[in-house]
């Protein structure tokens, strides 16, 4: 597919903005994440035609089984034919070969999304094989069990999903798959690649290996039924991802190397520092370390406020790449929840109208003011 292909394709693909106009999905990968998916859509959209494809056939044979998927296409070319919308929940590693096959198959226009956890090379290799067509994302939740048996519909309810737009990405294949989680239950929230993969490491594969790395030193301080029997629900709590697949955090861990070599630096030094504090007696420094982590914690997982009332925001934009990923760029940046995002083209050409909700009259100022700075004009209501 060359790149005056993919930019015809990316205009001619269905515009799925407030999902009337689903008809078919392919879930490709049909373990937790696409398993889960396959059940969640089912759920919203009885009449859905669900096609999923694994590497693994009786996993997709179960996902059958359990009413995820409607069929288990035999390869990436039958199950992307003809779907509005294809999804890539398989680990990791294998997107990239998997987005090949994309590239090569006649999968007529549809909008790729990924469910990878590491973004940077994934973005990269999505955009240079389908262009516009498409979109990074990752849902921000999970299990420490896997496969299709812990597949539930209401994994992604309330759940945040990182959407990673790029200067590439096109309006409506973003407002599509949007469209997509939000009828999943899930949140869309946009972030860039790069930053998607700074956090991720210290708020997922950060811990994960923290949590390994503390059952590795307490399995080795003595035997195991008295490992058991000393273990309160602070250890089972703080470890309970260590039981997660090692496979697919090996994967997982290779994709975003630098962003977690980068946290676990920054981990050892304040744990150097923890360690020097404590061996001097510096109780208060001690004290005021917990008393700062405990504060932290606590804000971070209090019960969200309501955000406010919903403000539509409208505005004309010009016709060129990186103009929704500048403006859900600069909402993200502040906060701001956008609830929901359509683009109207217009029949002149050149230029269209952006629409977004946003939760909040102050946030809603806020990116007013800022896109104001970016040359916007921006017309505004209350819901």
């Amino acid at each position: 597919m060359t790149p005056n292909d993919r930019v015809s394709a990316s205009s001619s693909s269905k515009a799925i903005l407030h999902g009337s106009t689903l008809e078919k999905v392919a879930i490709l990968g049909t373990g937790l994440i696409g398993g889960s998916v396959g059940l969640a859509l089912k759920a919203a959209r009885p009449g859905l035609q669900v096609i999923g494809l694994d590497t693994q056939p009786a996993s997709a044979e179960a996902a059958v089984a359990r009413g995820a998927i409607d069929h288990a296409a035999r390869s990436v070319e039958e199950a992307a034919t003809g779907a509005d919308l294809v999804l890539l929940c398989m680990p990791v590693d294998l997107i990239p070969e998997t987005l090949g096959e994309l590239g090569m198959a006649a999968h007529g226009g549809a909008i790729v999304s990924d469910v990878g956890s590491a973004k940077t090379t994934i973005v990269m290799e999505g955009e240079r094989l389908l262009g516009p067509l498409f979109v990074g994302g990752h849902p921000m939740t999970g299990s420490e069990r896997h496969g299709i048996e812990a597949a539930d519909a209401a994994l992604f309810r309330d759940a945040h999903w990182v959407l990673t737009p790029t200067p590439l990405t096109a309006s409506e294949s973003y407002a599509a798959v949007a469209s997509f989680v939000t009828m999943l239950g899930a949140r869309p929230v946009a972030l860039d690649p790069s930053s998607h993969d700074a956090l991720v490491a210290r708020l997922s594969h950060l811990p994960q290996l923290a949590a390994s790395a503390i059952v590795e030193l307490a399995a080795g301080a003595g035997d195991r039924a008295a490992l058991l029997g000393l273990a309160g629900p602070g250890f089972r709590d703080v470890t309970r991802i260590a039981a997660s697949d090692p496979d697919l955090w090996v994967a997982i861990i290779k994709a975003n190397t630098k962003a977690v070599v980068d946290s676990l630096t920054i981990l050892e030094v304040r744990l150097k520092d923890l360690g020097e504090a404590i061996a001097a007696g510096r109780w208060n420094e001690l004290k005021d370390f917990l008393g700062a982590a405990r504060a932290a914690r606590l804000e971070l997982f209090a019960k969200p406020e309501f955000g406010g009332l919903p403000v539509a925001l409208s505005m004309m934009v010009p016709d060129r790449p990186g103009v929704l990923a500048e403006v859900t760029t600069a909402a993200t940046k502040l906060g701001a929840n956008i609830e929901d995002i359509r683009i109207v083209h217009s029949t002149e050409g050149g230029r269209g109208r952006l629409e977004l909700v946003v939760a909040g009259e102050d946030r809603a100022e806020q990116l007013v003011e800022d896109l104001l700075g970016l040359g916007y004009h921006v017309d505004r209501r209350i819901e």
